[in-house]
């Protein structure tokens, strides 16, 4: 018996989890059902047929429960990327008191920018370059490091333009 309770447990918590992964898809179903409900409703109201409560009613019920799996949805997808986004900061948190003391950016969190900086202009240098070579078919030029530390692209040289 305790068996069987378990294994009922995972099936719902897995129903559970697929209904919340597509929840929005199922509430628009169920909001588009509603409101085709209310139409037929208003169609029979304007064609002086004789109304029914109950088409209403149930209208009314299924946009609700669309509404309700629409929210179940975003709140399951809105919970993923805070998660997401708590275990990025909590992967680099520990690094963050050797890089700040207050507001200012420490001696090491300097090199740091620094590198991160000298590494994107180095990285931006060469894409550039690439995209020179693809254009014209042959190498024309060469990355270099400039004073201030960042990148830049010799042209010529060894290289003909």
């Amino acid at each position: 018996m305790a068996d069987l309770e378990i294994a009922i447990g995972k099936f719902m918590k897995k129903l559970w989890d697929a209904t919340k992964s597509k929840g929005e898809n199922i509430g628009l179903a169920f909001l588009i059902l509603g409101c085709l409900g209310i139409l037929v409703q208003l169609i029979l109201v304007l064609a002086g047929l004789r109304t029914e409560i109950s088409l209403l009613s149930a209208a009314l019920a299924l946009i609700s429960v669309g509404l309700g799996f629409t929210a179940v949805g975003m709140s399951a997808k809105s919970d993923k990327r805070h998660t997401d986004l708590l275990e990025k900061v909590d992967k680099n948190i520990t690094t963050l008191p050797l890089l700040f003391k207050g507001d200012i950016l420490t001696p090491s969190g300097q090199l740091v920018a620094k590198d991160i900086s000298s590494e994107q202009s180095k990285i931006a240098a060469q894409k550039r370059l690439d995209e020179d070579t693809k254009r014209v078919g042959f190498v024309r030029g060469e990355t270099h490091q400039l004073e201030d530390g960042r990148w830049s692209i010799h042209w010529g040289g060894k290289y003909p333009l």
